[in-house]
């Protein structure tokens, strides 16, 4: 009798055991956060957007939170952080200081007085000239000062990987002006419309790019003046350009001639529009 007395004492004493591990587990998992990552947007070569969701603040409020990112998996609040804040609900953060090229992982976190918990993690790639983007290779980024830029979201070109039809004349055999004559950083696509509406249908530079669908894009055009510089400065990176010969603007520079850039040593000049250059088309995003 005494031994089943004892043998019923050590089974309640193990199921309040049980019991209370039980608990104390369930207690822990309740007393940090739980928060939710945002995607990554508004990548540039230097920066990004991101954010997160407190979704509870578990057993105490939320003191800190924001996003934590670096070159290796999972980060923590040790590496870069932001610090957007307290409490629930949703954050946006601004990340800064990234190097182009670059992988990193991101993760938010939410701080309170019993710890830090992290959301999933994200990886991206700050954006590098060269890079597959929107249809073709990233080939110039908005820099501050540049009309049109925007710190939060990432404005450039893109051109196409390879050039156009090999070599091309400028226009369908029609020695009449086009009034295509801007010359700065986001006019070819007006320039071409242009030439286009007045050259007519034919084989000629501004119809190959203005009759291009590629990469899921058709608003693709021959690049300005400005435009096309900028192609030329970074043409290593974008890669497959003829480095000893000639491209086309959509730059008109009278009745007859219009600007063409040497890709050799950066030179732009005017020529006779039924000469025969190289064609690179670009759209914006």
């Amino acid at each position: 009798m005494k031994n089943q007395v004892k043998h019923f004492v050590l089974l309640i004493v193990f199921f309040n055991v049980l019991s209370n591990c039980s608990k104390g587990d369930s207690n822990m998992s309740s007393e940090l956060p739980i928060v939710a990552t945002t995607a990554v947007s508004a990548i540039t070569q230097t920066s990004a957007k991101s954010g997160g969701n407190v979704i509870s603040e578990g057993s105490s409020p939320v003191n800190f939170r924001g996003v934590c990112w670096s070159t290796h998996q999972l980060p923590t609040i040790a590496d870069n952080k932001t610090s957007d804040g307290n409490g629930l609900a949703l954050f946006t953060s601004s990340l800064t200081g990234l190097t182009d090229g670059s992988t990193y992982y991101l993760r938010a976190y939410a701080t309170n007085s019993f710890g830090t918990a992290y959301g999933d993690e994200v990886i991206f790639v700050a954006l590098v000239i060269g890079q597959n983007y929107q249809g073709g290779l990233i080939a110039y980024l908005l820099q501050p000062g540049d009309a049109g830029f925007d710190a939060t979201v990432p404005h450039g070109l893109v051109c196409t990987p390879t050039e156009l039809s090999g070599s091309e004349k400028w226009y369908n055999f029609n020695d009449i002006e086009t009034m295509a004559k801007s010359e700065v950083y986001g006019s070819g696509y007006a320039n071409t419309l242009a030439i286009v509406s007045t050259q007519g249908a034919g084989q000629y530079a501004a119809q190959y790019c203005n009759d291009l669908v590629f990469g899921g894009h058709d608003d693709w055009y021959l690049p300005s003046r400005d435009e096309l510089n900028k192609l030329y400065l970074n043409r290593i990176a974008i890669g497959n350009f003829s480095l000893n010969g000639y491209y086309w603007s959509s730059t008109e520079r009278s009745i007859d001639q219009a600007w063409i850039q040497s890709f050799s040593n950066g030179g732009q000049s005017t020529y006779v529009k039924s000469g025969v250059f190289h064609i690179r088309a670009i759209r914006t995003f």
